[in-house]
């Protein structure tokens, strides 16, 4: 007899002997069903009978002895199939072992003696849309909760409320207000919750629906299966796009308060909650807010071992305690747009992920940097000393980029690099407020665009902001987006928008001296908390970013001439009458750009600008050189005492294009050649090639 056949640990000892008489029955070959079915009828006809009533079972008996004869019987259904459907139906019964009925089941699923819903019926719409929790955690395929016994205790006491069995998580996403849920669904699903919990299914709908037929359906199903629900998505839910929608799903909450069906919400604030929900004050006065707040190092911690645990067991990585130690360091002081413990895990996945593709087994400290820096886009790969490296490379590169504003640079990179490495009080705070002042066109925007490009990857790492379309107070509609249900809510809010797609990024408030006293205030927040909260509900951090405002203010003695170089206490007696104390106050430096000497635009025209194109024709096997006259020439017409150099790269592009357009066609013919040479110089007042 082929024992090889026998799953021990699967079948019952019933089974066992079934097998064997269907093995002899086969001749000692591996079984069918057919075989299976003859044992089965011949020992356990009971079995059958209770399974197809309306069956004979010596007809029956009859039929599979004469498809024993037939080669292409439609019943020799391997072993295998029946095996592991009788597998797949013990599991769905939460049996440890495949019993002699269900063998028969497969058998008669497979035969087509039975239809698929009388073994595998259509489970109820809510357990279609939503997940259980409880059945999940029985199965232990939830991670285990650490570190939450406060709020999940909260939690299950509201539960327990005979009247008002609802409750309301108010926490950033992130926070980890589902770990609090999976908590109450863990002790459900090992009976050490209470009894008014005990046994029941907790329901999780991350999903929103707004059809009636539907929702009626979830109603009366919670309330059969004496569910509890957790709605995750509850703060968008209670956002409806439309006052009819807003109606229907308030209807669909007050059904379910009707029937007593407890009810988990989750908000990012209480404030949000609240206005969302304050036009069904019933409604409001029943939920009970519970607290999620931010885990600290130690608990994020734990979670981390917990979760290490998990990423051994099922995908072969270890990750030592000096490497998880590694991943909350670097989260706390690198990742401020996101709470704990959710950055260590966002993190902690990143470095796994990371580790598969190579094929690493073991997790160090040095990967976890490596990884941090392509998450953050920060130079971080190679640790702290990185990041002080690139520190000490900033002011030499901006000042490559910049010529002319030393005093301004020096300012910017003191204090920046203080503000990056979350070395002041107020880490939460964004990485640096910035404002830079001084005349138009002498390179403050130019100062941003550097920064964003050396120390966060690229120019596209910056928003600018024309702060003159916000002189009026309801403009801040367009920094925060309209309410769902308003004109433009579909538009979003790009300013938050951009600052939530890329954290780590530069933002340019250009001449905020012309945004309304209004636009002030909404900023003045965010310089201080460090988030703002879009109009639908939406925390949006500014943690991570560097903000920079531009003015062209200028500081007048009393009668109204400049008295030399202005101080620094100048421009801050001329900041004060456009801004109120306290924005001044929240600015972490003032860097003062001065207009631009001629030596200096000469400098930038010759060491920046010409030796670009330089290098663009020399790449074609062109050598160009230009005189001091044409640089002269240039500098004449590219720069004014009141645009500074904002004409600059234009005049010099164009001009230059312009001289060499014509001879474009015969330097194209030079390129395989010996290399030409053309000097442009200054002939009757114009330049010209020579």
């Amino acid at each position: 007899m082929e024992r090889q056949l026998l799953p021990d640990d699967h079948l019952s000892e019933t089974v066992h002997h079934l097998v064997e008489e269907a093995v002899v029955l086969a001749g000692g070959h591996a079984p069918d069903a057919r075989h299976l079915l003859l044992a089965i009828l011949k020992s356990h006809a009971a079995i059958v009978q209770q399974l197809l009533p309306a069956i004979d079972i010596d007809v029956l008996a009859a039929a599979v002895q004469k498809e024993l004869l037939n080669a292409n019987s439609p019943i020799a259904i391997p072993y295998e199939a029946v095996i592991d459907l009788a597998m797949r139906i013990a599991a769905r019964e939460q049996r440890p072992v495949v019993d002699e009925m269900h063998l028969m089941k497969a058998i008669a699923l497979l035969s087509e003696l039975i239809p698929q819903e009388s073994v595998f019926p259509t489970p109820p719409k809510i357990l279609q849309i939503g997940a259980n929790l409880t059945e999940q955690a029985r199965r232990g395929a939830l991670p285990r909760v650490v570190g939450r016994e406060q709020e999940v205790a909260l939690l299950i006491e509201t539960l327990c409320r005979p009247v008002n069995p609802y409750a309301v998580l108010i926490g950033v996403e992130g926070v980890g207000r589902r770990a609090v849920v999976q908590g109450v669904a863990e002790r459900i699903a090992n009976d050490t919750a209470p009894d008014p919990l005990r046994k029941r299914p907790l329901i999780m709908l991350s999903q929103l629906f707004d059809n009636p037929e539907l929702m009626g359906k979830l109603v009366e199903e919670a309330t059969q299966l004496n569910a509890i629900l957790y709605i995750e998505a509850f703060e968008s839910f209670l956002s409806a796009p439309a006052p009819p929608i807003e109606a229907l799903r308030q209807e669909f909450l007050s059904a379910l308060v009707a029937r007593r069906v407890p009810i988990i919400g989750a908000a990012s604030s209480l404030h949000g909650f609240r206005h969302h929900i304050h036009r069904a004050p019933d409604l409001l006065k029943r939920f009970q807010p519970i607290e999620v707040r931010p885990m600290n190092r130690e608990e994020t911690l734990q979670v981390l071992v917990q979760l290490a645990s998990l990423f051994q067991e099922q995908h072969g990585l270890a990750f030592p305690n000096e490497t998880l130690q590694t991943i909350v360091q670097v989260a706390d002081e690198h990742i401020q747009h996101r709470p704990f413990p959710d950055k260590a895990i966002l993190l902690m996945d990143h470095v796994a992920g990371r580790a598969r593709a190579q094929n690493l087994a073991y997790i160090e400290p040095r990967h976890v940097w490596e990884t941090a820096g392509v998450v953050t886009g920060l130079p971080i790969g190679g640790g702290e000393t990185a990041m002080l490296h690139s520190l000490q490379g900033l002011e030499s590169f901006l000042k490559s980029r910049v010529m002319g504003q030393d005093e301004a640079i020096e300012t910017l990179v003191r204090v920046f690099s203080l503000k990056i490495r979350r070395l002041d009080l107020r880490p939460e705070r964004p990485n640096g407020v910035f404002l830079f002042a001084g005349p138009t066109g002498v390179g403050k925007t130019e100062t941003a665009r550097a920064l964003a490009e050396y120390f966060f990857g690229s120019r596209d790492k910056m928003l600018r902001l024309d702060m003159n379309q916000f002189y009026e107070a309801h403009t801040a509609a367009r920094l925060l987006g309209a309410e769902f249900g308003y004109i433009g809510f579909e538009r979003g809010a790009p300013l938050l928008d951009f600052v939530a797609e890329n954290p780590f990024c530069v933002v340019l408030l250009d001449e905020m001296e012309k945004a309304h006293p209004e636009i002030h205030k909404l900023f003045l927040q965010i310089f201080d908390d460090g988030y703002i909260i879009d109009a639908q509900g939406r925390r949006v951090s500014f943690a991570d970013t560097v903000i920079v405002m531009t003015s062209n203010l200028q500081p007048e003695t009393e009668v109204g001439f400049l008295r030399g170089a202005p101080s620094l206490e100048d421009w801050r007696k001329a900041f004060a009458q456009q801004f109120a104390p306290e924005f001044i106050n929240r600015v972490d430096a003032i860097c003062v750009f001065r207009p631009l000497q001629r030596e200096t635009v000469r400098q930038i025209v010759r060491e920046r600008l010409l030796e670009q194109i330089i290098h663009v024709y020399r790449k074609r096997n062109i050598e160009l050189s230009v005189s001091d006259e044409a640089v002269a020439w240039l500098v004449e017409r590219g720069f004014s005492e009141h645009y500074g150099a904002r004409e600059l790269e234009r005049v010099v592009e164009r001009s230059l294009l312009l001289l060499l357009a014509p001879h474009v066609p015969a330097m194209i013919h030079a390129v395989d050649g010996a290399p030409q040479h053309y000097e442009i110089t200054v002939q009757n007042g114009q330049l010209a090639l020579g």
